[in-house]
């Protein structure tokens, strides 16, 4: 079997070609190990779409988001070093160790289908840069956080909903 870009990549992160082929071939999620090649940003689901439209917006890349609807999340593909330096914003968790339950990547929301734990990736790892700009993640978490603060109180200052 001929590796996809994708495969390659992961491969290249440190998962197993055997192992990440037969999940693959199964439509099931393969083990990635986080910390070589990238990190890992979560932001709650709730967080997510506002996210991914914040950093489009801004016009920085945007790599592989995979969401993850057993942790209620959407797991961004960060450079490595991030999550030593991510701070600590509500809602989010960086991780470097550890590893990533990746879908056979043309398993996306677009495709309607979904993988092991309901997995599926919003930006596959097909035609994406390898990594979120974590610079512009970060501004647009910390701006969508900002934003629902806002909106609360400002529903909290007219008495709440009537």
């Amino acid at each position: 079997m001929r590796p996809t870009p994708a495969a390659r990549w992961f491969i290249e992160a440190g998962a197993e070609a055997r192992p990440l082929y037969q999940a693959w071939n199964r439509g099931a999620a393969a083990d990635v190990p986080i910390g070589n090649l990238w990190d890992i940003v979560r932001v709650t689901s709730r967080l997510g779409a506002d996210v991914i439209a914040r950093v489009r917006r801004h016009g920085a890349e945007l790599g592989p988001v995979l969401e993850t609807p057993a942790r209620g999340a959407v797991e961004f593909v960060v450079p490595p070093g991030t999550a030593a330096t991510w701070p600590d914003l509500m809602g989010t968790i960086a991780a470097a160790r550890g590893v990533l339950r990746c879908p056979p990547p043309h398993v996306t929301a677009a495709s309607g289908l979904r993988s092991t734990g309901a997995r599926r990736w919003i930006v596959p790892p097909l035609y994406a840069p390898a990594t979120t700009d974590a610079n512009a993640l970060c501004e647009a978490v910390a701006a969508a956080l900002m934003h629902r603060a806002t909106a609360a109180l400002a529903l909290a200052g007219r008495g709440g909903p009537r």
